[in-house]
């Protein structure tokens, strides 16, 4: 097995945006099939037969899917809502940047669809339209199917500028290669010693059989800073450094507050990686190889465990990649409850429970339609509707799996383009326990073990961006990464630990500790100070 030098991997690394590892996990999160939503909700008599169709826009980002004018399920939306919906869907990795430039043109779409807490950065910009009263008025149903904590964290100075969608906290699950471990007779590893011998196990003696040297423990599925999650979470932190808009996950103790990226848990969670990749347990390509041919080395057979968001082994490997086709008896399980490190502890990152929220244009000609219409996305009615399609044409029984047409729409990615714009958690946890089918059922095996995890908080999650963080946290996420890099290949020694902290204040991480800890207490109404 070759060996990539540590220089050519930090090189690479280094030209790699540091958003990436979470901006990949922004894919598909929906199950494949339909089941039973209980009682409807009645969609609100808002149209009239005479009355002509409003059109409204709408941009988003496209979540893996794409957007087709002749949808037939689009196309009944439009029917029942009484609009026309002029929807432009850019990429993920490309939206924010582009709607940079229309937030900075003064002309957006009269809805957009954002990050989490994306809407800060643009709202006192008057960009967006003030909906505390208006959404009373015009949205009953939107507002009584979104919790009240969902509405109250996404204020801004005690206004309603957006529109909450609910997130499942527990995304990301780590997969083991079950079918290897029962082959080798090892049990799931349940702590940090048992989870070393079995990589160890999976890299050296052979777990396909094949005869040959050709297999790792760990590999990487979609971003190195999910593989390495579940280590993270045995030491009690839950690092925010590969992700851009959170340069900064950092925990409360003794009224201070600690930045993970210098703090002494994750020194050891470092320690415990470096061992791991000096044990050669670790596929050298982990930190150079893209994310598309990270998996196709999966579904070859060639790694036996991996991190990545819960519908990576049940979906992009088993149905999108044909695993089973070149693997016949490969099966995935999650680590669960998790992996204890020494002091008992496991988690995994929360992702907190607003996923994104919709905005609506200051300039928006009829803010009473665009209001309806998310009204309607919000009843029972219109969610099945825009998640599953036509009953009858893409599913006949919500218990059962799609028809023929139906799943292949789906598996092509055109038939809910419009789900990611208003949430019913209610309705899909129904949907999840009432399934039959059994590709849903598989689904819902990672899903349920995603939201079972101890799931670790940044202690600033829902508080604005500073403007330190903006400016320097880019620099301090790109060293953080850098560092990582560099004491886990052994390019710089651990002992310069020190060192390594006073580079992450110099690069200004202290100074974006402090505006943090600054916004926080204004917003609390609290007095803690820094943790270093």
């Amino acid at each position: 097995m070759k060996k990539q030098s540590t220089k050519r991997i930090i090189a690479s690394l280094c030209t790699v945006s540091v958003a990436t590892a979470i901006t990949a996990a922004c894919s598909s999160t929906e199950t494949s099939k339909p089941a039973t939503t209980g009682e409807s909700t009645k969609a609100p008599a808002t149209a009239t037969a005479s009355a002509a169709p409003v059109t409204i826009s709408l941009t988003q980002p496209d979540g893996g899917r794409v957007w087709k004018d002749d949808n037939i399920a689009t196309k009944e939306i439009e029917k029942k809502a009484n609009v026309k919906l002029n929807v432009t869907m850019l990429p993920n990795n490309d939206f924010n940047a582009k709607f940079n430039v229309l937030a900075a043109s003064g002309d957006i779409p009269d809805m957009s669809r954002l990050g989490a807490f994306d809407y800060q950065k643009y709202v006192d910009q008057g960009l967006f339209l003030d909906l505390t009263k208006l959404i009373d008025q015009y949205a009953p149903n939107l507002k009584k199917n979104l919790k009240p904590e969902l509405w109250e964290l996404t204020k801004h100075k005690g206004k309603q500028f957006v529109i909450p969608y609910e997130n499942g906290a527990g995304k990301e699950v780590p997969a083991v290669r079950k079918d290897w471990l029962d082959a080798m007779n090892i049990k799931m590893p349940t702590n940090l010693d048992e989870f070393e011998q079995m990589l160890k196990a999976f890299t050296f003696n052979d777990p396909d059989k094949n005869g040959k040297n050709d297999t790792y423990g760990m590999g990487m599925a979609n971003s190195f800073a999910e593989t390495f999650m579940p280590i993270f979470g045995a030491y009690g932190i839950a690092p925010g450094m590969f992700a851009s808009s959170v340069p900064m996950n950092s925990y409360l103790k003794d009224n201070k507050i600690v930045p993970v990226a210098v703090s002494p848990e994750y020194k050891e969670a470092v320690t415990y990686i470096k061992k791991l990749w000096d044990a050669k347990v670790i596929d050298p390509e982990l930190f150079t190889i893209k994310a598309d041919q990270a998996q196709q080395k999966i579904a070859q057979g060639k790694i036996g465990y991996f991190t990545a968001w819960w519908s990576t082994a049940p979906q992009t490997l088993i149905q999108q990649l044909k695993m089973k086709e070149i693997v016949p008896n490969v099966k995935w399980d999650p680590i669960a409850p998790g992996i204890k490190g020494p002091d008992g502890k496991s988690g995994m990152l929360s992702f907190g429970n607003v996923g994104a929220t919709i905005a609506v244009s200051a300039k928006t000609k009829n803010p009473e339609a665009v209001l309806k219409f998310l009204d309607y996305m919000s009843t029972d009615e219109g969610w099945e509707l825009n998640h599953y399609g036509i009953k009858g044409t893409h599913y006949t029984n919500i218990n059962e799996a799609r028809t023929p047409e139906g799943q292949k729409a789906f598996d092509e990615k055109w038939l809910d383009p419009l789900s990611q714009i208003v949430s019913r958690v209610d309705i899909q946890n129904k949907i999840n326990a009432a399934t039959k089918d059994p590709v849903a059922i598989e689904n819902n095996r990672f899903i349920d073990a995603a939201a079972g995890y101890t799931l670790i908080s940044d202690i600033f999650y829902g508080i604005p961006a500073t403007d330190e963080q903006n400016t320097l946290g880019p620099d301090v996420a790109k060293y953080e990464v850098e560092m990582f890099l560099k004491f886990v290949t052994g390019a710089e020694p651990l002992s310069n630990w020190d060192a390594y902290v006073d580079g992450w204040k110099k690069k200004g991480g202290k100074s974006l500790l402090d505006s943090k800890i600054k916004k926080y207490n204004e917003l609390k109404s609290s007095s803690v100070s820094a943790g270093i």
